[in-house]
């Protein structure tokens, strides 16, 4: 422990410049029935740097939440009226991609599944300590921008029958039709792509997908492909591209 408080204080303060410049710009909604949760987070993230909006309500955030122009969204799950869940499963509805986490008292993996499947990005679940939370919200800016950059610096186009992944435009076409993928799917579908065929394990895809550690049931790979067929597959229950490979994992067919 350092036992000069003016040297940690100062210390402590450089810290904030240091994350201040890397959070500039950077906007948050954070949408929680609970004030002082709400006001505590706002205030955490705003010493970062961070621009924030607040809402009390899904209610309140889904017109903000739709209009776009935020790079992450923190919702409450269990709120009056709204849940975080239906605020989510309504703005992905409208084609918004903005990196998403909940916050939940409930850690069961139907829970999760439930989040994932609206459309959710992580999960953290309460109590849990800011700094734990600040670290996930930087994995999912870090991992939206670091697709947007290789996008832009990466020309390949991977074709696997009538599917067309464009790396340079980070867009996903099948038909000639554009499909809307949040940044996570299409890196999803671009490793599956990588090397169609190949046999993903549902650990090794986490692996390669988060950018953090990600403790948890390796099964929470699925509702991700569950959304990603949704948007893929004419038939989800009969994939043609994503298909599963029984007791491993999944792949993308080389021959659809």
């Amino acid at each position: 422990m350092n036992s000069n408080p003016s040297n940690y204080g100062s210390s402590n303060l450089e810290q904030q410049r240091q994350a201040a410049s890397k959070y500039a710009g950077k906007r948050l909604l954070i949408v929680d029935d609970d004030s002082d949760m709400r006001l505590l987070l706002a205030e955490y993230f705003r010493r970062l740097g961070f621009e924030v909006e607040e809402r009390e309500s899904g209610s309140a955030a889904l017109e903000p939440a739709m209009a776009g122009g935020f790079d992450c969204f923190i919702l409450d799950v269990s709120m009056p009226g709204i849940s975080g869940f239906e605020l989510l499963k309504r703005v992905r509805s409208r084609g918004v991609q903005t990196p998403a986490l909940f916050l939940t008292a409930h850690d069961a993996l139907d829970y999760k599944v439930a989040g994932f499947e609206a459309g959710a990005d992580d999960y953290l679940a309460k109590p849990f300590s800011p700094r734990e939370l600040e670290y996930r919200v930087e994995a999912l800016l870090r991992r939206s921008g670091m697709v947007i950059r290789e996008s832009a610096e990466d020309g390949e186009r991977i074709e696997v029958g009538d599917l067309v992944i464009d790396k340079r435009r980070h867009e996903v076409t099948r038909h000639g039709s554009v499909i809307d993928l949040t940044p996570l799917e299409f890196q999803i579908l671009e490793l599956l792509a990588s090397e169609p065929g190949r046999a993903w394990s549902r650990n090794a895809l986490l692996d390669q997908v988060w950018s953090t550690d990600y403790e948890g049931y390796q099964r929470n790979i699925d509702p991700h492909i569950n959304r990603l067929r949704k948007k893929l597959e004419a038939d989800p229950r009969n994939p043609r591209y994503v298909l599963t490979v029984r007791g491993i994992g999944y792949k993308l067919n080389e021959s659809p």
